[in-house]
């Protein structure tokens, strides 16, 4: 049976992810099929708690070599590939929704979770459509077919449960998440950075570990959720590599997920004319204006094709990302990956490729007279220059200029890993894998 769960937690604490750790405990009796699935959704939408990510748990009865893949109570957990399974009854369905109603945040406005169970996947189409796009809830538990579901205050949990279990990997990477004790939950983290750096040199197959522009260790979350850290990769087993050169305080537990983190699974190949609020977009253009700063430190450009033009956003957490929008010149010919803003409208970069630069010159001297061996003057806006002894005349193309070195290059550029969405694939993700 599949167990989808979705919005248990909020901005004070809890995470979806630890509540699928209790289902595992509450369901010992029965073997994980598969790795538990953390599926993030479409990042734009207004509602979501935090990081807008579901879980995905199925059970059964384990056929072939099991697999560890976690740590519990200080016992181990094993997942098998495949298994023999059966459809949830009600009493299994009453347990798991104990689970919810025993550690969800519902004292928090935004937090409204959904928990279902079948022993079907749903149509493939809900996830994509949850993903990239804003779904309603009756539009989407139509077509579901889950045997069991239940939502709780305005149901809105459900769309992410149903969209868990309906996901079919095309692209996928793991996360290997530690638990902190429970007395330590809201309290300063303890993780040694030093350890972090190495692991992220060492370990070539994980990514978005360490900002090293910023000094920040982007495993650790800033909320007081119950998560310690979290190492991301692309290889399964690398991640125990990984978890064992960490120095951290005590795990309580821990777990390996199967993810779409990384994967661009949200972004729509998209033209500047047809964009629409609250999806995230692939689009090319001509930069059309000069870069321009905001208070704040944001950082606006102008892109455009024969049809629209709209604003580019890079936002101040994005740093020297910024300075790459900021070189950017009328002319140039880019492509962008970013959601979009309903207000201000807008595409918020989530990373770009430049694929041609303008050449930019400047003026470094006025023509040179070649009867008075003296530089001219210039005679007027857009009327060339005129030497002041002779009163020779030269246009403008004749005064003397240099090529502006443009401080980028042709190919992808990044925001630094502390500024990166769950979702965007980095590139070293698309450097190794596209």
């Amino acid at each position: 049976m599949y167990i989808g769960v979705d919005d248990t937690d909020s901005v004070k604490g809890m995470c979806t992810t630890y509540l699928a750790t209790e289902l595992i405990r509450e369901f010992s009796e029965l073997d994980l099929i598969g790795n538990p699935r953390l599926v993030r959704l479409n990042p734009n939408v207004p509602w979501k708690t935090r990081g807008n990510g579901a879980v995905c748990l199925r059970f059964g009865r384990g056929l072939g070599k099991p697999v560890p893949i976690g740590e519990i109570d200080k016992k181990p957990i094993y997942r098998y590939d495949r298994g023999i399974v059966k459809r949830p009854t009600e009493q299994q369905f009453e347990r798991a929704c104990d689970v919810v109603e025993r550690l969800a945040m519902f004292d928090d406005e935004n937090t409204n979770p959904g928990i279902v169970m079948s022993l079907h996947k749903p149509p493939e189409k809900l996830y994509w459509q949850a993903v990239r796009n804003v779904v309603t809830l009756d539009e989407h538990l139509s077509d579901a077919g889950v045997d069991l579901k239940r939502g709780y205050k305005n149901k809105r949990g459900l769309i992410g449960s149903v969209s868990a279990i309906s996901w079919r990997p095309k692209d996928r990477t793991y996360e290997l998440i530690a638990y902190r004790a429970k007395d330590r939950w809201g309290k300063s983290r303890e993780i040694d950075a030093k350890s972090v750096i190495a692991m992220d040199r060492k370990v070539k197959t994980t990514f978005n570990n360490y900002d090293h522009e910023e000094k920040h260790m982007a495993i650790a979350p800033n909320s007081p959720c119950p998560i310690l850290y979290g190492i991301r990769g692309d290889v399964e087993e690398d991640l125990h590599k990984a978890a064992k050169i960490l120095k951290s305080e005590r795990k309580d537990r821990w777990l390996i997920y199967l993810t779409n983190h990384g994967t661009d699974d949200h972004i729509i190949r998209g033209r500047l004319s047809d964009l629409v609020p609250y999806t995230s977009v692939k689009v090319g253009g001509t930069v059309a204006s000069m870069p321009r700063a905001l208070k704040g430190g944001h950082l606006i450009f102008e892109l455009k094709n024969n049809r629209a033009r709209v604003d580019c956003t890079i936002y101040e957490p994005a740093k020297g990302f910024r300075e790459v929008g900021g070189a950017l010149r009328p002319g140039d010919r880019i492509t962008v990956f970013g959601g979009i803003r309903e207000k201000p409208f807008t595409i918020n970069v989530e990373k770009l490729r430049i694929e041609y630069l303008v050449e930019v010159m400047t003026k470094t001297a006025n023509p040179m007279c070649k009867k008075c061996e003296k530089r001219m003057k210039s005679a007027g806006t857009g009327q060339g220059y005129r030497c002041v002894k002779c009163k020779t005349k030269a246009p403008g193309s004749k005064a003397e200029f240099t090529r502006v070195s443009r401080g980028v290059k042709l190919g992808w550029y990044e925001p630094p890993v502390g500024s990166r969405r769950h979702l965007s694939k980095p590139l070293k993700r698309m450097r190794s894998f596209s």
